[in-house]
């Protein structure tokens, strides 16, 4: 039987891509997607995530969960990296992403190729689709992994509020899910994106 481990999950998603493939010809499309993809794929690389296979417009990777400060600092870089790619700006195009993050026991499903199952990939996904577009969500067990006061005087985390998120209801009524929305880069100071 496949052993549980702890991971921190992100889910990164460009946003209004549905518009984006009805408004530019497919092959133009498709050529944005593609920089968007490899640029993305590399910077998660770079920050040693484990990338799992890219869901068309959405990229997932995990780290361990001791390493939340490596997934939190790449979504906010992929943010900074989307607005920026080349192609996308000869175009015109605006690329925003949201981000989802959340952390805890992860199995990968036997196979060719692993793939994982457990809730905080079903949570990630969650925070991502009630993010705005810039926005970086995460759950306070990633929260907890960065900093020793998330939401506090120097934290670079803001408390959040959110409407009940299908499926974790109980747990969010009940107080046993808080969630935090990283802070965007014009509001951190130089060093703020350390682990607390």
């Amino acid at each position: 039987m496949p052993q549980e481990q702890r991971y921190c999950v992100l889910i990164l998603d460009l946003v209004g891509s549905t518009q984006l493939v009805q408004d530019l010809p497919l092959g133009l499309w498709s050529e944005v997607l593609g920089e968007w993809s490899t640029a993305t794929l590399d910077l998660l690389w770079g920050w040693g995530g484990w990338v799992q296979p890219l869901q068309g417009d959405a990229a997932l990777a995990c780290w361990p969960q001791d390493q939340a400060d490596a997934a939190v600092s790449a979504a906010h870089q992929a943010h900074s990296l989307a607005r920026g790619l080349p192609f996308a700006e000869q175009l015109n195009v605006e690329l925003n992403l949201r981000a989802g993050l959340a952390a805890g026991a992860l199995m990968a499903l036997p196979g060719d190729q692993p793939r994982l199952c457990g809730v905080p990939l079903h949570l990630a996904q969650r925070l991502c689709s009630a993010a705005q577009p810039g926005e970086t969500l995460m759950c306070s067990q990633v929260a907890a992994g960065l900093e020793h006061d998330p939401g506090g005087q120097d934290s670079v985390l803001s408390p959040l509020s959110l409407p009940p998120l299908k499926g974790f209801e109980a747990k969010q009524c009940g107080g046993e899910l808080g969630f935090f929305r990283l802070r965007t880069a014009h509001t951190m100071g130089a060093g703020q994106m350390k682990a607390g």
